[in-house]
């Protein structure tokens, strides 16, 4: 009897210690413990590093995919983070964000947009100093060129705050190659 109540408690805290898997692109309440797994690889053909030309200043992303912690729900999710560096046209490093942890970068996935035309994925910029969302979509077939559409509903901060080299994040609309 003593050994079928220990198989017992152990089968049940086998159970309580999986975590359900469930694909990214779940809809609804986020399930608290649950991990939204990239299962069709969805994120993969974005991830690497990205080059384009946007107003004489040469920008580069690299995207890595990454287990998050988000939100307040205590889930898990697969996530795109970016991080990028600004560069002038005298070869000067105007910002760089390639130090930040993946959970730091302050370019991240937050899902996919559907439209009649063809699938968008979004991203949140955050920053203390302003917020904005990034739309990113293929432009060939080939998926070796992005559609970068980056705006905000916020004005440039224009004081001494230390927001400068953020204002600087490429604002409007540019293609990017892979690398």
């Amino acid at each position: 009897m003593k050994n079928i109540l220990i198989i017992f408690v152990l089968s049940f805290i086998g159970c309580k210690a999986q975590q359900q898997i469930l694909p990214l692109e779940t809809r609804g309440i986020p399930i608290e413990g649950a991990y939204y797994k990239d299962l069709d690889n969805e994120l993969d053909p974005y991830i690497g590093t990205w080059k384009g030309t946007f107003e004489n200043k040469t920008f580069t992303i690299t995207f890595t995919k990454y287990k998050d912690l988000g939100g307040l729900s205590n889930f898990y999710k697969d996530r795109l983070a970016g991080k990028y560096t600004m560069i002038d046209s005298n070869g000067n490093v105007l910002y760089s964000t390639y130090n930040l942890a993946n959970e730091d970068a302050k370019v991240s996935s937050l899902g996919f947009v559907e439209n009649t035309n063809h699938t968008k994925l979004r991203f949140q910029f955050s920053d203390l100093c302003i917020d904005g969302e990034i739309h990113i979509s293929f432009n060939n077939i080939q998926k070796t060129q992005i559609y970068w559409k980056y705006f905000t509903y916020q004005e440039l901060v224009t004081d001494d705050s230390g927001c400068a080299p953020y204002n600087e994040m490429p604002r409007g609309e540019f293609v990017l190659t892979k690398q």
